[in-house]
């Protein structure tokens, strides 16, 4: 691959799908209308069920069909073996790119020290119920709060040098989407053989996925799960302490644990062996843990709207305490 001031390279967009008839068109409306034209669009889709297939065909794009129910993973690595770009672009069905998005991507790839490129969700979400809204700038400031230089993909939006792709075998099929983990493994194994990623907050996308109380609950469960369990694998668990685990920092993992904090605080104050002040006080030290998010929360999107969501960021820290502990324990005992 030859990089310098006329590269201009095949990029294959790849778009692993199942059962995206409510967004792919979206996706693939967004990736043609790219500034950036010497692309081809790989579309894999897993068995959908609900017509995606017959609404991809008039776009014009490669589609291929996967194995029924190997996963995204499984999709992401069939496309790149039909792919004929330098450069691969991955991106999930439920993704609008902007139209400088592919051409940034190239432009930052085309640095002789730069192996894969990662982009970020927009604080722009068309969805306006709340927990949707939460769940979209949790996203997005974490993101923001990572450095420059990272160890993790993201399989909604990543670009990557086909060589380095190559070289490392491309993503573990064994790694379900539902366990949140399955993208940014690969990312580890950059990390180990030192190849580098790095996080662009110029490349912005974005994520049409819609929450209701229930499904972000199961997300959050099973993210949490997913990533604790491969933090117990790679042997970071211990550090994500003070450290983070991929784009999850410290103050949200001390926060899980506050909230288990707080649960046996209330449950002490319910049958009277601490005045609820001790509560107060605790959940005053919780919100100040916090202060920097709800602050973001509070720029974006308002005061009031900030303040609805305080619920929600509560429950969040509660479910990924559960997750985790479930997530630790299949990692010690390898369980699936």
């Amino acid at each position: 691959m030859r990089f310098g001031s006329e590269y201009n390279p095949l990029v294959s967009i790849i778009i692993p799908v199942k059962n995206g008839s409510g967004t792919i068109q979206s996706c693939l409306h967004s990736v043609h209308r790219s500034y950036y034209k010497k692309i081809e669009v790989i579309v894999v889709d897993d068995h959908s069920t609900d017509g995606t297939k017959e609404l991809v065909q008039p776009f014009g794009v490669t589609l291929i069909e996967a194995d029924e129910g190997t996963g995204a993973n499984n999709a992401r690595n069939l496309g790149a073996r039909h792919a004929h770009g330098d450069v691969l672009i991955f991106i999930d069905s439920d993704i609008v790119i902007h139209r400088e998005t592919i051409l940034g991507i190239v432009e930052r790839l085309e640095e002789e020290d730069v192996d894969a490129i990662v982009g970020l969700y927009t604080a722009k979400h068309r969805h306006e119920n709340l927990i949707t809204q939460y769940k979209n700038l949790w996203v997005r400031y974490s993101y923001i709060k990572s450095p420059p230089a990272i160890d993790w993909l993201f399989g909604a939006i990543s670009g990557i040098k086909r060589d380095a792709f190559n070289k490392l075998g491309g993503f573990n099929i064994d790694l379900l989407a539902v366990h949140g983990n399955d993208d940014i493994e690969l990312g580890k194994r950059f990390s180990r053989a030192d190849l580098s990623i790095r996080l662009d907050m110029d490349i912005e996308v974005e994520h049409l996925k819609q929450y209701t109380l229930w499904s972000f609950i199961k997300n959050e469960f099973n993210r949490s799960s997913g990533f604790a369990r491969l933090a117990v694998n790679l042997g970071e668990a211990g550090s994500s302490v003070k450290k983070g685990f991929v784009n999850v920092y410290p103050a949200f993992v001390l926060s899980t644990l506050a909230v288990a904090a707080l649960a046996v605080l209330v449950v002490l104050c319910f049958i009277g062996m601490l005045p609820p002040a001790y509560l107060l006080g605790a959940f005053g030290l919780y919100l100040l843990l916090n202060i920097r998010f709800l602050n973001y929360l509070e720029q974006v999107r308002g005061l009031f709207a900030m303040l609805f969501m305080v619920p929600f960021l509560v429950i969040d820290h509660a479910v990924c305490f559960v997750g985790s502990i479930v997530g630790v324990i299949k990692g010690l005992i390898g369980g699936k």
